[in-house]
């Protein structure tokens, strides 16, 4: 049996995504609090430097969320958390994609715009990845790391004029999880937590944690803040996957279309033109930022697996993405030639 280490953060989304996800598919690991940098970190077995390391077996170590959930998938190992209808199946990749790489932003919003935020989030942070220092020194590093975090922020695309547009998004994704946290299903696909919910998961457990998110979620989502709680170990589900949309996944693909893949096909155009930065139209108000590589990657990947899907599993997510889906339909094309 492998050996499976995960070494991450309580502040970290991902380390609480993948930890979720292994729960959840109830494969054998240990956890362990690790700090980003410095030269005991496990991020000097990886090419890129980031949260969470997972080793796989002896000397073998992986960072990329998604795709290292994938290949346990695909190895089968421990119980699925992929839905087995092809077209649901591409409707949780979406939206676990959606909270990586979109619903990522509040948390760097919440976390390093607001004032309580700033006072509080950097010494936990510090306190978890540096145990056993005295409270001066981790009230000194946690300073420093902040400043680092708030001078990021721009580079993620939280600013001034996003702040609102990020907000009025995050509500709008919190209402639909409130919803299903209260319908008849328990997790978004099924009784049982799939990918998406486990991605969710890992970015509102931040929001859940920090002052001012925490403060709004409980007044405005309370039902979302506990199901959080469900989430993070929710290898004691059982259940059958859905067979057919609900209206939760239904408006959760309305935010992915007209939202998230716009914004995604803005940043990859403008690599494509090498430009810099780029602006993309979205339903709250046009949302500017730095280019993402790896966000480029993001959006071949799902066009790869929309290739996959047969016309007529097309045509009915279609009728949900609105705009996304020309996004999606013109990958087809680019791949074809």
């Amino acid at each position: 049996m492998t050996n499976y280490e995960i070494h991450g953060a309580l502040g970290s989304p991902y380390s609480m995504k993948v930890r979720a996800a292994f729960r959840a598919k109830r494969v054998p690991h240990t956890w362990h609090l690790c700090a980003p940098m410095g030269p005991t970190s496990p991020t000097k077995h990886v090419k890129v430097p980031v949260i969470p390391v997972v080793k796989f077996g002896e000397d073998n170590w992986k960072n990329d969320s998604t795709p290292m959930l994938l290949e346990l998938e695909a190895n089968g190992e421990g119980r699925s958390i992929l839905p087995t209808d092809p077209m649901l199946r591409f409707a949780c990749l979406l939206i676990e994609d959606m909270a990586d790489e979109w619903l990522v932003k509040a948390m760097f919003h919440y976390r390093w715009t607001y004032e309580a935020d700033r006072k509080v989030v950097p010494d936990r942070l510090l306190y978890d990845a540096c145990l056993g220092l005295d409270k001066a020194t981790i009230n000194a590093m946690g300073k420093q790391f902040g400043n680092r975090q708030i001078g990021r922020m721009s580079k993620v695309g939280c600013t001034p004029d996003t702040a609102d547009i990020i907000e009025a998004s995050t509500k709008r994704i919190l209402q639909v999880i409130e919803t299903a946290a209260l319908s008849k299903q328990h997790f978004l696909f099924g009784d049982t937590a799939s990918l998406a919910d486990v991605a969710i998961f890992g970015q509102l457990y931040q929001l859940k944690d920090d002052p001012t998110p925490a403060a709004m979620m409980n007044k405005e989502f309370p039902f979302t803040s506990r199901w959080v709680d469900h989430v993070d170990d929710a290898s004691g589900f059982d259940g059958e996957w859905i067979t057919e949309l609900t209206p939760s996944l239904i408006e959760l693909l309305k935010i992915a279309g007209d939202t998230y893949l716009p914004f995604l096909a803005a940043n990859s155009a403008a690599i494509d033109k090498g430009e810099s930065s780029f602006t993309a139209s979205l339903p709250e108000g046009l949302f500017t930022q730095d280019i993402f590589k790896y966000q480029k990657k993001c959006l071949e990947t799902l066009c790869a697996e929309w290739a996959k899907l047969e016309p007529t599993q097309r045509e009915v997510l279609s009728e949900h993405l609105m705009g996304g889906t020309e996004i999606l339909d013109r990958c087809l094309v680019q791949q074809a030639h």
